[in-house]
């Protein structure tokens, strides 16, 4: 059999299988007890037919050997729902012979396969005998579910089927975390997640009647997500090093800035940078000070950062509707947010800038509810950190909400006590690096306040241009259907409550006003999301449910195609790898979002919920995509790794014509960068005390001959593939010593 149809099998079987404990865990909730549903037995059947097929053309006798007992049972459990005499007498008999020809072929044709398992000298045989013992406790459990429902005449799920589920879902945790496999681990995780919770609901049953889910997990919802988040965002986090070239930049000033101690004057490459304030630099510096300096500590408070602003959607959605359902869907709406996954895999300002807009939004609407001078005062300080973070960017959405309040509200700015001081605290602590630096050196707040603010906005200096809709196709895309649902709404969400108003009117504004600068990333963006989710959630709310049904088979249809466009990678970029694990995620999400159809969730929760496997899915996917593909991504990990094998580790890096701060951040050597004619390595050196920084930056623009001199030749030399390098004299010749990723390595001889 084809091997990519064999593997294709073996992952759907996989999916079905995760599938039917994901359905029965829904039931369970909606019910308040145990549930037991039909389609558990069926997906079960199906998918260990699969995997009998996976198992025999892969000649794996301990796949045969441990579906075929499990497979009878689930038959049997169909038999006893009164729902086995519904497939056809051929199918039937099918499904009963066929096993037995899988079982014969493997014991008379592939024997020695078998001890060849047993004998593997690569295996370790306690970690194997551990592995064997939990996968015998897993189907041993099924024995004892056909042993008990065979004595109660009926399918069920007694307390010994979760308890026994437990203990060998920790024994293939710990193999898991033994033999680093991620995949596996996780997938157990979330099974210990549906078994303590069947226990739980065993023993102490939901006796309030049958409803609405998301009502049902009001209390514990927001904690549900939050652990389901953490497992997510901290998954393969430090699987590849720091990508080029925004998060290589700030991860290595965060280094500059830990190794030297000064934490008020930023370097890249041993020159000053001071394109950004150095909130972001200073959190990541304490960070390799924790946990030392390596990918996952650059990226480790970008992901508290992100569970933080979770928290904080739902609470202002708390403060702004009264609504514990709204607020819990704004919550997982926001989870959902692709834009917030991007934010937290590459270190930037926009996620911690994001962080202190909504906290102060947040404390500003608690004042406004509760009248507390303690809310208003958190409030500025909120934004004074942001300014720190960012500069002037983070006044734009509390702005434009401020004016939405005096416009629609009719309440304008208060100028009580509470803001007097809130006002000082923000121009305080926000201004306090610029008048320290400017104090310094007076040209640094025309540095700042014109080149790096107004000629952002207003020209093309930093090569970020896009059209004026650059952000509205991105939002129709990525926010589907709730952004085009929010334009399809707009009349009617103006007249609802004044919060709704304000907040479209907030969100709407500001991205008109972001559209409309001239310099242009995605997550410039991320500080309006908040605002979007929370007007989607409202506008989604007032739909009818033939409406919701519409919306959601758009969404389906969506999600398919932009999974299933993960099938075209290798023909779009055949240098892509596409691992195992990461088809294995595929099928899985791909299984999940079939599946919802199924849990009889109802579809005003349905598309909640599609979003967030959409994007859970979307977040592992892309860790091991990564991962696999360090080129790709611009992660020079391995330049580094060859730089090492075919050089002394106290001969120096050229680097020519590329700023590459990753290479830095990876290595330990003296690195010199040669300027001819790229962008990056255009830098500005006006706040320079000295001349020292010409021992990091040559350019050879202004000193052609420089690389002429013999003593400037020394050291390893790194270009991109395609560039070509300057011609050499006296007889010397570049000699080139391996490719990678892009890159070549050169020595002059």
């Amino acid at each position: 059999m084809n091997p990519m149809l064999l593997l294709g099998l073996g992952f759907l079987a996989q999916g079905m299988f995760s599938a039917r404990f994901l359905i029965q865990l829904v039931k369970t909730e909606k019910s308040g007890k145990v549930a037991n549903p039909l389609i558990f037995w069926q997906l079960s059947l199906f998918a260990s037919l699969l995997l009998m097929v996976y198992g025999t053309f892969r000649h794996d006798v301990i796949i045969v050997v441990g579906q075929l007992i499990g497979y009878y049972i689930y038959i049997r459990n169909l038999q006893l729902k009164n729902s086995w005499e519904l497939f056809p007498k051929a199918v039937r008999r099918i499904f009963l012979i066929i096993p037995i020809f899988f079982f014969a072929y493997i014991f008379g044709f592939r024997e020695k396969d078998f001890f060849q398992l047993i004998n593997n000298p690569e295996l370790d045989a306690v970690l194997l005998t551990w592995g064997s013992i939990g996968q015998v406790i897993f189907t041993g459990r099924f024995l004892i579910q056909w042993y008990v429902s065979e004595k109660q005449k009926k399918s069920v799920f007694p307390n010994t089927f979760w308890i026994v589920s437990i203990l060998g879902a920790m024994i293939i945790a710990i193999y898991a975390i033994i033999r680093k496999d991620a995949v596996l681990f996780i997938g157990q995780s979330f099974g210990l997640v549906v078994y303590f919770r069947n226990l739980w609901v065993s023993y102490w049953p939901d006796k309030k009647k049958k409803g609405d889910l998301i009502l049902k997990l009001k209390d514990s919802g927001i904690y549900i997500l939050l652990v389901l988040m953490v497992l997510v965002l901290f998954f393969n986090l430090g699987g590849w090093s720091v990508t080029e070239s925004s998060e290589a930049r700030y991860a290595q000033i965060g280094k500059e800035m830990f190794e030297s101690g000064d934490w008020i004057h930023p370097k890249l490459m041993e020159i000053h940078h001071y394109h950004k304030p150095p909130f972001t630099y200073w959190v990541t510096a304490i960070s390799y000070k924790i946990f030392g300096i390596s990918p996952f500590s650059a990226r480790f408070f970008l992901q508290i950062s992100a569970l933080i602003q979770i928290v904080l959607a739902y609470l202002l959605a708390k403060v702004a509707f009264k609504d514990q359902r709204k607020a819990l869907l704004s919550a997982i709406l926001y989870a959902a947010c692709p834009l917030l996954i991007i934010g937290v895999r590459g270190l930037t300002t926009d996620m911690f800038l994001t962080t202190w807009v909504l906290a102060g939004i947040y404390f500003n609407w608690k004042y406004r509810d509760e009248k507390k001078p303690l809310f208003a005062v958190l409030s500025f300080l909120c934004y004074g950190f942001g300014f720190l973070t960012k500069g002037p960017v983070v006044w734009i959405v509390p702005f434009t909400l401020e004016l939405a309040w005096w416009i629609r509200g009719k309440k304008k700015p208060q100028f009580k006590w509470p803001q007097i001081v809130g006002w000082f605290l923000m121009l305080g602590i926000g201004f306090s690096w610029f008048i320290y630096l400017y104090i310094e050196d007076s040209r640094f707040l025309d540095y700042f306040l014109f080149k790096h603010t107004v000629q952002r906005f207003a020209s093309d200096t930093f090569k970020r241009g896009q059209p004026f809709y650059f952000y509205w196709v991105i939002l129709l895309v990525l926010s589907f259907p709730w952004f085009l649902l929010i334009l399809t709404r707009l009349k009617k969400l103006w007249k609802s409550n004044t919060e709704t108003a304000v907040l479209m009117f907030g969100f709407l504004v500001s991205l008109v006003f972001f559209s409309i600068s001239q310099s242009k990333l995605i997550l410039y963006i991320l500080p309006l999301m908040a605002g979007m989710i929370l007007v989607a959630v409202v506008a989604w709310e007032d739909l009818s449910i033939s409406q919701k049904k519409k919306w959601e088979k758009g969404q389906l249809i969506l999600h398919l195609l932009i999974w299933g466009g993960f099938c075209l990678l290798p023909w779009i970029e055949p240098r892509a790898i596409l691992s195992m694990k990461f088809w294995l995620i595929w099928f899985l999400t791909i299984s999940f979002l079939l599946a919802l159809w199924k849990t009889g969730i109802h579809v005003k929760n349905r598309a909640i919920f599609s979003s967030l496997v959409f994007t859970v899915g979307l977040t592992l996917i892309a860790s091991y995509f990564f991962s696999a593909n360090l080129g790709l991504v611009n992660d020079t990990k391995r330049v580094v790794e060859l730089i090492d094998e075919v050089s002394s580790p106290d001969e120096r890096i050229v680097i020519f014509d590329k700023r590459l701060p990753s290479i830095l951040f990876n290595s330990d050597r003296d690195v010199l960068s040669i300027y001819d004619g790229d962008d990056g390595l255009n830098r500005e050196v006006q706040f320079e005390e000295d001349d020292r920084w010409k021992e990091y930056l040559i350019n050879l623009k202004e000193d052609p001959n420089w690389i002429q001199v013999p003593n400037h030749q020394s050291g390893i030399w790194l270009a991109k593939e395609r560039r070509e390098m300057p011609a050499l004299e006296n007889g010397k010749v570049w000699k080139e010593l391996g490719r990678i990723d892009g890159y070549k390595l050169l020595r002059i001889k």
